[in-house]
């Protein structure tokens, strides 16, 4: 606040002139992850010290082991009966949990799936978020819809929308998780962070953790705070990037036109990012279309 402030009154400079440069993650590891299949995984979560994730061409969690080397495997813990949902394709986008249960997004349905042991069911009941949030200015296009999920506590969670515009939705919940009390929406057009070509801002990732809210703005290859202010508007803060991590020689792909990290996990020590390569060949090897999992220390 204090550059900004100097930047504005001393030499004249606009507010976006005077954004302090992300922090580069310098001490990280990058491991393939191996699945029974060609996933693609969409979401992060961190629970009790492991890892999960979802994938939007799948209706399983996965959890996510480091293996000795530079791979990580990814095994089918849970496989949602959709049936039970009367649903055919849910689109999985995003992962968090609240006690012994999950809450995953499905961007096709506008809505949070919980999940307990082999009970699934929509989250609320009935309705959604999406036609209040519509209305706002969110959900314009197709195909960018609800990306992320966090858990806030106090039957909150933060939910993204992906782009175009990006934005977030704060809905609090009944004691149940059955039916919406309070639902606030705000679209977020800009960025702090400079883009290049056609990208667009986006978040793809939320994690809440020790009273702080991460976000993944994949486009920008930052990871952000999230401050809301008093007037209840939240606002991008303090960043890393990782840019040069995905685009090392050994890490990136043939298809760099968009950003690839789609999941956002963080604990005290790291910063955990998911790499949705939409099975893209590695430009290394065009024989190897495996997803990224990126271990970066904070600080």
């Amino acid at each position: 606040m204090i550059l900004r402030l100097l930047c504005v009154f001393l030499l004249g400079f606009s507010i976006k002139n005077c954004v302090a440069k992300p922090e580069r993650l310098n001490n990280y590891e990058v491991f393939q992850v191996m699945a029974p299949s060609d996933i693609e995984p969409s979401g992060l979560h961190l629970k009790d010290g492991k890892l999960y994730t979802v994938c939007d061409d799948a209706s399983n969690i996965y959890q996510l082991t480091f293996n000795q080397g530079n791979t990580a495997t990814a095994e089918i813990i849970q496989r949602l009966n959709v049936e039970k949902l009367s649903a055919l394709n849910l689109d999985l986008e995003g992962i968090t949990s609240v006690g012994d249960a999950f809450f995953v997004v499905s961007e096709a349905h506008h809505k949070l799936v919980r999940v307990l042991h082999d009970e699934v069911r929509w989250v609320p009941d009935l309705g959604g978020v999406y036609a209040d949030a519509f209305e706002q200015g969110l959900f314009q296009i197709n195909n960018a819809g609800l990306e992320a999920v966090t858990y806030l506590g106090n039957q909150t969670f933060l939910l993204s929308v992906e782009r175009e515009p990006r934005g977030l939705i704060e809905v609090v919940f009944d004691g149940e998780f059955k039916n919406i009390i309070q639902q606030t929406n705000q679209v977020i057009n800009d960025s702090e962070h400079v883009l290049s070509g056609v990208r667009k801002p986006d978040l793809t990732g939320l994690f809440y953790h020790d009273g702080v809210i991460y976000a993944l703005h994949r486009n920008a290859y930052v990871i952000h705070e999230l401050i809301k202010n008093s007037a209840g508007i939240y606002k991008e803060g303090k960043s890393w990037s990782y840019e040069h991590i995905v685009r090392h020689p050994d890490y990136v792909y043939q298809d760099m036109k968009f950003g690839h990290a789609e999941g956002l996990a963080v604990d005290d020590e790291y910063f955990y990012l998911i790499i949705d390569n939409n099975k893209n060949p590695s430009a290394k090897d065009p024989n190897n279309n495996r997803p990224l999992l990126i271990r970066a220390k904070r600080k």
